[in-house]
């Protein structure tokens, strides 16, 4: 006897359900209308004998049944994955939800998908630039990299880069107010412009580091504070005063002499990247041909 092709159908949709916990998240997965998953998931349930989910207002939990179901299929399923997975790069498709920050998005990632892209012509990638790190699952994102090293719960990690942070300022603005020779020379009698920290509602205080392993945190008074890293390099080549940012940023600006940096010896502080992703046993091929593409580029060769 044939197998119901339909089940299968079902528990694709089923599993999708359980992992996002939503019919509108599901839904965005695997190509149907919410309604489509409700009636996919209610003829699931009636050719089982099963009832998968308890369902309130508020609320979509899996039943007892619903997890040890869930336990038992998804293996299955994964093997299925494996079998019909793509055999060449140009047969990986699927549309990827990657989620940065303002910083790596536009600097770091986006002059490096067009190779992603030629070499993965039937993927698709919506890049969502975001401050803070995402509930994956819920807000549907497949793929999270980020400066810093924000809470991570339930995701897996994995380092990409770390990006040293300057000081700098433009020629005018050191011509006129003069050269800080010591981190406590920067908080005294000097315009600094601060990043603002989106999760505590403050800006950043300054940590310098020398190669030593010296450290010294300043928190400058300052009349500008920006809460978008691009905005410090345009605070500094308008001489509003000194700012402290990811090398990246400034190397060009660096290497022509538009900007100088400030206490060389004290800018050893290193700010890492990570690569976030949910806890899967086995990614969708889409995204591990993201994640072998990112951890395949030298983002370490633009460093000042």
């Amino acid at each position: 006897m044939l197998f119901d092709g339909r089940i299968i159908a079902g528990i694709t949709v089923f599993v999708a359900v359980a992992n996002t916990g939503s019919y509108a998240r599901a839904a965005d997965q695997v190509g149907l209308s919410r309604s489509g998953v409700g009636k996919s998931i209610a003829r699931l349930e009636d050719r089982t004998g099963m009832r998968l989910f308890d369902r309130t207002s508020r609320a979509l939990k899996l039943t007892d049944q619903g997890r040890g179901f869930l336990e038992e299929v998804t293996p299955l399923l994964e093997r299925l994955g494996v079998i019909a997975a793509p055999t060449s790069p140009a047969e990986i498709r699927g549309r990827l939800r990657v989620s940065t920050d303002a910083a790596f998005g536009p600097a770091l990632l986006m002059p490096a998908l067009p190779a992603l892209l030629a070499a993965h012509p039937r993927l698709r990638i919506d890049l969502l630039v975001r401050d803070r790190i995402d509930n994956l699952l819920v807000e549907g994102v497949d793929v999270a990299i980020r400066f810093g090293e924000p809470e991570s719960h339930g995701l897996e990690k994995r380092a990409v880069l770390q990006s040293r942070i300057v000081t700098c300022a433009s020629p005018a603005y050191l011509a006129e107010h003069g050269v800080p020779e010591t981190p406590g020379d920067v908080a005294d009698g000097h315009n600094c412009v601060r990043l603002l920290d989106d999760v505590t509602g403050k800006p950043y205080r300054w940590l310098f580091r020398n190669d030593a392993g010296e450290s010294r945190l300043v928190e400058p008074a300052c009349g500008l504070v920006v809460n978008d890293a691009p905005l410090l390099v345009t605070a500094a080549l308008n001489h509003v005063g000194i700012v402290r940012m990811l090398d990246f940023l400034v190397v060009d600006h660096l290497r022509a002499g538009r900007l100088v940096e400030v206490l060389p010896d004290w800018n050893h502080h290193l700010w890492p990247a990570f690569l976030y992703s949910p806890r899967t046993a086995r990614p969708t091929p889409a995204v591990q041909a993201f994640k072998r593409f990112i951890f395949e580029q030298d983002f370490g060769r633009l460093s000042a």
